[in-house]
């Protein structure tokens, strides 16, 4: 019995000193990809819980402006030529439908530099993140009357008109100054809310510069 329990403690100290010498000091998931600090921290500051630029794109991501839209894909198909197309006419047709689009700031391009307490983030334009017609919500194709010799609207002409339709939706959409900026500023508030509130929490007040991100480097 003596010697079972000679074992079971020799057992017991061999895994104590394998896990002494496996553990490593703790430390924290910032790295510098995380965020970009220009100068070197003291003990004291390095203990500060800095906004982190990974949470920052996640919530620029969460800033997605999403706007629904209504239009009018209309085309006109050309009456063919040759004797077999005698009679025909233009016919002018149009498709109704709907669609969405998601507008928002590129997570990728979003830089941030933190000095002392003060923050510098270089904001780039929102853009158009993605567009979508909704293939459930399009009519029937409306089209003026044939002549005596039809001149058949196809399933091409249709797809055709519905992909200028969506270019020009989006053209009209990077156009729209107010619509990106209300999306940019949107991501800015959640920013700007996300900092404030890490800097209640850590007793930090925190100053935050913005910048457009042509202001900075890439």
């Amino acid at each position: 019995m003596r010697r079972l329990l000679f074992v079971i403690l020799l057992l017991s100290l061999f895994v104590f000193c394998s896990c002494q010498n496996n553990a490593t000091p703790d430390s924290t998931n910032t790295t510098d990809s995380e965020y970009e600090n220009t100068e070197e921290p003291t003990t004291e500051a390095a203990a500060v819980i800095k906004p982190s630029i990974s949470e920052i794109r996640s919530i620029c991501k969460l800033a997605t402006l999403e706007c629904h839209y209504n239009n009018v894909a209309k085309s006109t198909k050309t009456a063919g030529t040759g004797l077999s197309h005698l009679g025909e006419d233009d016919r002018e047709f149009w498709i109704e439908y709907s669609g969405v689009v998601k507008i928002g700031v590129d997570m990728s391009k979003v830089k941030i530099t933190i000095v002392d307490n003060k923050i510098t983030i270089f904001m780039p334009d929102a853009e158009i993140v993605s567009y979508k017609a909704d293939s459930e919500s399009m009519s029937e194709t409306i089209a003026e009357p044939d002549k005596w010799n039809k001149n058949p609207i196809s399933s091409e002409d249709k797809t055709e008109a519905m992909n200028i339709a969506e270019i020009q939706i989006k053209e009209s959409i990077e156009n729209n100054t107010t619509l990106l900026s209300t999306a940019k500023e949107k991501a800015k508030t959640l920013i700007e809310n996300y900092i404030n509130r890490l800097g209640e929490e850590t007793d930090v007040n925190y100053e935050i510069v913005w910048k457009d991100i042509e202001e900075g480097t890439q």
